[in-house]
């Protein structure tokens, strides 16, 4: 993999600093990556001005989204229009998410995907609407909270300049495949459930630590008038699918 986005024929076809960037990240996403998904060698693009999808793999069917940018990426990334994004959401027709962070020499230095199993409305966050003078009044965008993602859910294919290897990005897909499969629903609750284990900031934890959510879990979840058996039940698939090790008398341990 060749992370240099440099391409001199660029900068003579476009005048616009955003359209060079996007045309020179886009193609060397085309050219360069691979599905992280399955690895295949090669991802195929969608025509031009196709909404949300950017990119898909001919063999598994993956699709993704590319989003690029010099800065790194913060907790917090702006994006577009908070109403389709809460739709695509709750229809699981979100395609995976891949962030890139590119240097002033035009390398990439970072390149994040979160699969979309893991955009749940928690980490989307409302911007207030447009002033009624902006050209767009009354629009209403949203932030993708990066900071609420749990690790499990952040697969580095580039980390600080530094190439994964391409086994070693297959192997953290397969732990976390399984949510695939489940409904939107399901994944909401298998995501915050991995993130507030993350939040106790530590490998064991307890059951009673984990109901000390409980109130955040309503928030969340309001439909569910059972929240602590709720949590037993996802601690319980997290254990069967290798995510978490059950230690005995109401005691977990991140793998």
């Amino acid at each position: 993999m060749n992370l240099s986005i440099y391409d001199r024929r660029v900068f003579s076809l476009y005048e616009s600093n955003s359209q060079r960037i996007r045309v020179l990240t886009e193609n060397w996403f085309h050219h360069e990556m691979y599905c992280p998904v399955c690895s295949r060698d090669a991802i195929e693009s969608f025509p031009n001005n196709t909404k949300v999808k950017d990119f898909y793999c001919g063999e598994c069917k993956s699709e993704y989204q590319l989003k690029s940018q010099q800065k790194s990426f913060s907790g917090k990334v702006n994006d577009g229009a908070y109403k389709p994004m809460i739709e695509s959401i709750d229809s699981g027709m979100r395609p995976h998410f891949l962030f890139l962070h590119y240097t002033v020499e035009y390398a990439v230095q970072d390149l994040l995907m979160v699969p979309n199993f893991f955009f749940t409305p928690s980490i989307i966050e409302r911007r207030n609407p447009l002033s009624p003078t902006a050209r767009k009044k009354g629009w209403v965008g949203c932030n993708i909270l990066l900071r609420e993602i749990p690790p499990e859910g952040k697969l580095w294919i580039v980390d600080n300049g530094s190439i994964l290897k391409r086994e070693n990005v297959a192997s953290q897909w397969k732990k976390i495949a399984f949510m695939r499969d489940a409904f939107p629903s399901e994944r909401g609750w298998i995501a915050d459930t991995l993130r507030f284990v993350h939040k106790l900031g530590k490998k064991e934890f307890s059951l009673n630590e984990m109901y000390g959510f409980e109130q955040e879990f309503s928030l969340l979840h309001p439909d569910n008038k059972h929240i602590q058996a709720k949590i037993r039940q996802q601690l319980q698939i997290m254990r069967d699918k290798g995510l978490l090790r059950f230690l005995g008398n109401g005691r977990y341990a991140l793998n």
